[in-house]
């Protein structure tokens, strides 16, 4: 399995708006074939900081991710909003 771990930061004011938009992303990502499993928390010590943990069968499954229509309205709305982003990706070992 092919793991993304992401942490988004927005301004503060932004974060409840946020908060929404990536709840609809999720449930979004959750309908394609090659998405196992998409799971957003927000940080405890900054409400305006967003851990995404998203499971994909394979790069191939990632890829059509990022290439769904969905997505690029997600970066379009988000892009301005982001402060801070750091995306990493691996393979699943347990």
């Amino acid at each position: 399995m092919y793991i993304v771990a992401v942490n988004l930061v927005v301004d503060p004011k932004d974060a409840d708006t946020f908060a929404e938009r990536i709840k609809q992303h999720a449930r979004n990502s959750l309908t394609q074939d090659g998405c196992l499993g998409f799971s957003v928390s927000r940080d405890h010590d900054n409400p305006a900081s967003f851990h995404l943990w998203e499971v994909y069968k394979d790069a191939a499954a990632f890829d059509a991710h990022k290439a769904a229509d969905f997505m690029a309205e997600f970066s379009k709305f988000a892009g301005p909003l982001l402060k801070h982003r750091v995306l990493a990706t691996g393979n699943l070992i347990v």
